[in-house]
């Protein structure tokens, strides 16, 4: 089963590659908003843009629903692990009683095809458990995904932010020039602390899963699922 072991940076890469993939449309749901009135519009083209940031690494790594769903994808993981354990033991096994038997002897010729359909079994399980995993390591990411957009969602309008962008919030110190680097090419090279949504969003999901299920969790009925309804 080494080759189902997912580290926690595939869990990271994975993470980044999700958000990248859902996270270019957040902002208009991948509709095409209807046509505001004239007057309406004009006072918008006045309103002057405000930006915000978040830090979606840290979302993904401080929101205490991702740990409860990661639990239940371990255990997921454990469970696949030891059946396999089971398949490799028994194709052992066989293995054992062919050396018992002169090769080519009907017993040997028997436990040959034996071995045979059990690594097969084994090799087919392997497949159909790893992509079992990917594919509810993905719907955990989506969930949270979503979860965190609505929040978003709810901050820009409460505080009137025309545009929110994703930036990494971890400050270089030491000596590594790999982080270094990292830093000095980061897109956002100055913002204000009062324009980092990361604390205040992560803190809204957080109770919110303490007190139960955010709303459009189980169903995925929330606008966050509906912005990526609409950009399929």
């Amino acid at each position: 089963m080494r080759k189902l072991l997912l580290s926690s940076a595939v869990l990271a890469c994975l993470a980044s590659v999700f958000v990248n993939a859902y996270g270019q449309n957040a902002g208009t749901g991948g509709t095409k908003k209807s046509v505001a009135p004239a007057s309406a519009t004009a006072s918008q083209a006045e309103a002057p843009h405000k930006v915000a940031l978040i830090d979606m690494g840290r979302v993904f790594k401080e929101y205490k629903k991702i740990e409860v769903l990661k639990e239940d994808w371990k255990a997921e993981f454990q469970v696949n692990e030891d059946n396999a354990k089971k398949l490799t033991a028994q194709i052992q096994q066989v293995i054992e009683q062919m050396k018992e038997f002169k090769q080519g002897s009907p017993e040997f010729i028997k436990l040959e095809k034996q071995q045979t359909d059990l690594a097969a079994k084994l090799g087919a399980f392997k497949q159909t458990a790893q992509r079992e995993l990917l594919r509810k390591e993905a719907d955990l990411l989506k969930t949270v995904y979503l979860e965190t957009m609505d929040v978003v969602e709810k901050f820009a309008d409460r505080f009137g932010y025309t545009l929110v962008m994703r930036f990494n919030s971890d400050t270089f110190e030491g000596e590594d020039m790999n982080k270094m680097q990292l830093v000095m090419n980061r897109v956002i090279v100055y913002h204000r602390a009062e324009d980092d949504l990361t604390d205040g969003v992560i803190k809204y999901l957080n109770r919110q899963f303490d007190n139960g299920q955010p709303k459009g969790a189980a169903g995925g009925q929330g606008a966050g699922a509906q912005r990526i309804a609409n950009q399929k």
